[in-house]
């Protein structure tokens, strides 16, 4: 798990800006750093303040001779490292094949390398190292970016042909890990994080208002190719783009797409029966491949069934006796304190727990350095009890952890989901799952809510459900109405999200929409400590795979979400846990601390804010506006807060 950057400028460049996109994000890869240059010659290591002595000067085509050399390069490499596999110098990246023609720099987690140089080597391959990075790069000399569907894991990479001036660079299936990219033309800059191109002094910062009135209205982060920063591209995920150096031109496409089952059929207690020990199997493995390092691997453990899996997969496949550590954010006395769980799936897997304890007051302290870590604005404080726990990991000295990212798409666990069921199910089964879920009217009322939601309102003319959003979400009309009415036509580009069954939708959050969101602040988190989190449900295609190549009726019964994963994960976790119905998502005592953040912040409210935020009507009601009442997480409101802490960190003068 790293940070990786590069520079292509057929003209030439200053190679001190490599080395300073390197710098910012330190943080992904505070055990060394690496660059290698590129011109004519080919590729040229160099070695940066903070490579490490023991990787200078030795016997490895990709080992640095020295810690000059920074002129005449037409395009270079940088890495951070984060030793995980390989631990030894031989780990060291940027790396090459032996003969210098092809330069990989990777972020990630191939856990199927192993099953991969054994295939590789019979095919002839020869390695010299115990990386998952020399893999790939024999991988796809072999395959071609036919490799890529080999791959079991989380990636982000950049490999460069040196002979043909050709930039090859790929994304996982999920979007685990992150990669960007600023292309205009003369300069071709790619990076881990977004502050890494905005800082590069190649980028002339400005802001994409498409995307944040995308924030604003419809909750989405990340959903379009550009991002808050204008100009500043992802990478999506199962993409891989294609850059010819020569003539900077660019080409994007997509490499893999989930096969999907959108049949919902009926509750079939055989199939049912026959499709736990599958799911089972593929969970162990899944959690066993995760398990691969050379260093401690924890996990995090919120006390819900995702987590609380993986920790009793976990149990079961590490030494019986040995001790494994678990992470967990409590808020004591709260309605989101969900601790009393954790401790109890903490005691049945024998794992020594750790507590951290997020409030208010550290929110407003660390509000600018979460800002600064996420890159962009984010929905929800829970974000910070996420970093928080990240914090703690570092602190008790473990670089890798598990977490349960995914469990939801892949199985069936938000609210909405049981209304996509319920509409498409035969009668009987309607009836059953209707009664199951409250059988009154206010189950109906939510199942016609979810319905007109996610469907029906975005059918209507832009003019109308633009209307209908402003009276439902009554802090739109805290927005510039002017902005407002200028976007108002990206209501209609919400019909590309419209799903009829749930398998559809399920599919859909899990490819390029709210569970990279999710996966997004993962990585900010944890890497901002330098830890890496590894997420089964969401990157271990085969587990993926059959669980959306089942009916999905099979995966909500008796008013429970997540069925599948109840049974299979049964036999390692408490009975209760199994049983919980009270889903709390990731929950943060967050109206509360809405309130009490709001006079702290108001000074972040200016001018600056006024093309999206109408300041005077805010100013009249500030009070007010920012006391959200009741439990129920009003992201909506934090979003403003959010916003203008992003303002003031990355345009703040």
């Amino acid at each position: 798990m790293c940070g990786i950057a590069g520079i292509f400028s057929p003209n030439g460049f200053d190679f001190n800006k490599l080395m300073e996109m390197s710098r910012i994000i330190r943080h992904r890869g505070p055990d060394g750093e690496g660059f290698v240059g590129f011109n004519e010659a080919g590729g040229i290591p160099v070695a940066g303040s903070e490579t490490p002595e023991n990787c200078v000067n030795r016997e490895l085509p990709w080992s640095p001779r020295n810690r000059e050399s920074l002129n005449g390069f037409n395009g270079g490499f940088a890495h951070r490292r984060l030793a995980i596999i390989d631990l030894e110098e031989t780990g060291y990246q940027p790396m090459c094949t032996a003969d210098g023609r092809y330069w990989i720099t990777y972020n990630g987690e191939i856990y199927n390398y192993l099953e991969l140089k054994d295939e590789l080597a019979v095919l002839g391959c020869q390695f010299i190292t115990q990386s998952d990075t020399e893999v790939i790069l024999a991988a796809f000399i072999t395959w071609g970016k036919a490799c890529l569907q080999r791959f079991n894991g989380m990636w982000a990479f950049a490999i460069f042909d040196t002979k043909t001036n050709q930039l090859f660079a790929a994304r996982d299936r999920f979007g685990v890990k992150p990669f960007y990219y600023f292309n205009n033309g003369k300069q071709f800059l790619f990076a881990s994080e977004q502050k890494a191109i905005v800082e590069s002094g190649f980028y002339n910062p400005s802001i994409n208002p498409e995307a944040v009135f995308d924030y604003f209205v419809f909750s989405q982060i990340e959903f379009q190719d550009e991002s808050f920063f204008k100009g500043i591209i992802e990478l999506q995920p199962s993409y891989y783009l294609e850059l010819d150096v020569n003539s900077m031109k660019l080409n994007c496409s997509r490499y893999y797409q989930l096969p999907v089952l959108n049949e919902t059929g009926s509750w079939n207690e055989k199939k049912f029966d026959e499709a736990v020990p599958e799911i089972r199997q593929l969970l162990t493995n899944a959690v066993r491949l995760r398990l691969r390092a050379d260093v401690e691997v924890g996990s995090c453990l919120s006390g819900g069934m995702d987590s609380s899996a993986i920790v009793g997969l976990m149990r079961n496949q590490l030494p019986t006796g040995s001790p494994f550590h678990v992470f967990t954010a409590a808020f004591p006395g709260s309605f989101a304190d969900e601790s009393q769980w954790a401790d109890m799936m903490a005691a049945h897997a024998g794992a020594i727990d750790h507590k951290v304890t997020p409030d208010v007051e550290g929110l407003i302290k660390d509000l600018a350095e979460l800002t600064r870590c996420q890159d962009v604005p984010i929905w929800s404080t829970s974000t910070y009890a996420q970093f928080s726990v990240m914090k703690l990991v570092k602190e008790k000295g473990i670089k890798v952890v598990l977490d349960g990212q995914g469990g939801d798409e892949v199985f069936g666990g938000y609210a909405p989901h049981f209304s996509f069921l319920w509409n498409d199910l035969n009668k009987n089964d309607k009836r059953n799952e209707y009664a199951a879920f409250g059988g009154n009217s206010l189950s109906a009322r939510f199942h016609l809510k979810q319905q007109i939601r996610f469907k029906h309102i975005f059918n209507l003319p832009a003019a109308i459900s633009s209307r209908i959003y402003r009276q439902y979400f009554p802090d739109i009309s805290f927005l510039n109405q002017d902005f407002y009415q200028t976007f108002k036509h990206r209501f209609i580009l919400q019909r590309e999200y419209i799903r009829d069954t749930l398998n559809e939708r399920l599919a859909l959050e899990m490819q390029n929409t709210s569970l990279k969101g999710y996966l997004k602040t993962e990585d900010r988190c944890s890497m901002w400590s330098g830890i890496e989190s590894r997420t089964p449900f969401a990157d271990d295609h085969l587990l993926i795979e059959a669980a959306f190549s089942l009916p999905a009726a099979l995966k909500i019964r008796d008013g429970k979400g997540k069925a599948l994963l109840r049974e299979a994960a049964h036999p390692f976790i408490p009975n209760a846990i199994a049983d919980r119905t009270d889903k709390m998502g990731y929950a943060t005592p967050n109206n509360q601390w809405i309130k009490q953040i709001a006079p702290e912040v108001r000074h972040l409210f200016n001018d600056d804010l006024k093309p999206f935020i109408d300041l005077k009507k805010l100013d009249k009601s500030y009070s007010t506006f920012f006391d959200p009442k009741g439990n129920a997480d009003t992201g909506r409101i934090f979003k403003f807060i959010s916003f203008a802490s992003w303002m003031n960190v990355f345009f703040g003068k």
